[in-house]
């Protein structure tokens, strides 16, 4: 068992425009433009399409180039991984149906995301593309020449003593997993006003009041991202940590800012499991 944890460089956890959301708003559907409009675009700009029931995933054939991400990792492997990943947290009984409490998940993340696999260049012109921004959708990406992808991730092998810093991460992690879960965290923000990542949600509240007590903190962060490190991001990179100690086993080591968070996403019906051997695919292959 690895125990071994690091602080990621600044440059893997800076957020970009289509990482994770600055926007306060709650969306509820900003249909503007066809399906078949927007699956014509998908189709034409991406190696790779995917939808279950009108939530898209796309990728890029383009081999991944972060020095970090397992040798002989292929685009494909990328996109394919994404689309079992988003399936299992629909799918947390491993039935290869998606289960009737989340199917509300689902429709959120077609009402309001759209997840792009790929390098920076080919991620912002998909996400900033009028026939994604006119149907009201948020692009959330796994940018493959930024982030580590490692085969054969478990999410577990490794140890914790406490969540302290928004910097944390277990050793060789893979970022397609947190991207997914924070696409999927992202859909609850845009519809549930009390999962709001803004001030007034209770998840705000949460990571405020462990960074008041100086038991968290996001500052060493603020200052590798320039000041830019804003809070509304930080409560989505939270939940993702305490989602994942939660994950490996460990939820004991969270203070009790951290458990009244996870509780809450619980309650919410956050999907808290993934199988790692998970074989289904839930939705249809376009391209």
């Amino acid at each position: 068992m690895n125990t071994t944890l690091k602080l990621l460089p600044a440059i893997l956890l800076m957020v970009s425009l289509v990482n994770c959301s600055s926007n306060d708003e709650i969306i509820t559907n900003g249909d503007n433009t066809s399906s078949s409009t927007l699956e014509a675009y998908l189709k034409a700009n991406a190696d790779y399409v995917h939808s279950i029931n009108g939530f898209y995933i796309v990728g890029s054939a383009k081999k991944p180039s972060s020095n970090e991400t397992t040798s002989g990792t292929t685009g494909k492997d990328v996109f394919e991984d994404s689309v079992r990943l988003f399936s299992n947290f629909l799918d947390q009984d491993n039935n290869g149906i998606i289960d009737d409490d989340k199917k509300e998940l689902n429709k959120r993340l077609s009402k309001t995301m759209l997840f792009v696999s790929g390098p920076l260049i080919m991620v912002d012109k998909i996400s900033a593309a009028s026939e994604v921004t006119g149907k009201g959708l948020y692009g959330m990406s796994m940018q493959t020449d930024n982030w580590p992808y490692i085969k054969k991730y478990n999410g577990k092998g490794w140890s914790v003593n406490k969540l302290y810093s928004s910097t944390w991460r277990p050793l060789d992690f893979n970022a397609l997993w947190e991207e997914v879960f924070h696409t999927v965290t992202e859909a609850f923000s845009r519809v549930d006003k009390e999962f709001a990542f803004s001030t007034g949600g209770a998840l705000r509240k949460y990571m405020d009041d462990d960074i008041t007590e100086k038991t968290y903190d996001i500052s060493v962060q603020n200052a590798e991202e320039n000041g830019n490190y804003d809070k509304v991001t930080a409560v989505n990179e939270y939940i993702h940590q305490i989602w994942a100690i939660n994950f490996a086993g460990h939820a004991n080591k969270l203070n009790m800012h951290q458990e009244k968070a996870l509780k809450f996403m619980k309650n919410k019906g956050v999907p808290m499991k993934i199988i790692p051997s998970y074989a289904h695919v839930i939705g249809t292959k376009i391209k």
